[in-house]
């Protein structure tokens, strides 16, 4: 069955055709809740580890990058001459890792924030 629902706003009147079956709340229950916190958390500590390591790839490659100009006379007038054929990648990667971490840091605690206050500890 659809109702033609009229809302009002100042001025301004907004028509539109409402089911009575979307109307209904979706239900959701604490233990739902408390298992997608749980979930968030671990996805979380995953891109905070992950980000890290490819974080240390970045530096590694960064380092090998300009230690390697300082031995080798071939790569050292490469990045003189144009520094970014090398070291935008390594910064890049950097910083893609440094994104992952943050991501996943504000997911950890988001799910912490949402996860069973009487339950156990999660250390994941």
């Amino acid at each position: 069955m659809t109702t033609n629902v009229a809302v009002t706003s100042g001025d301004m009147i907004l028509s539109r055709a409402a089911s009575t079956e979307a109307v209904r709340p979706a239900v959701t229950t604490k233990s739902s809740i408390y298992a997608a916190a749980e979930r968030r958390m671990r996805r979380g500590k995953l891109l905070v580890m992950g980000g890290f390591v490819i974080t240390i790839v970045g530096i590694v490659g960064y380092c090998l990058t300009c230690f390697s100009a300082g031995v080798n006379e071939d790569v050292g007038s490469t990045l003189m001459g144009s520094p970014g054929l090398l070291i935008v990648p390594t910064l890049s990667i950097m910083g893609l890792g440094t994104l992952c971490w943050l991501v996943g840091s504000f997911m950890y605690l988001s799910g912490g924030m949402d996860s069973d206050p009487s339950g156990p500890d999660l250390y994941f």
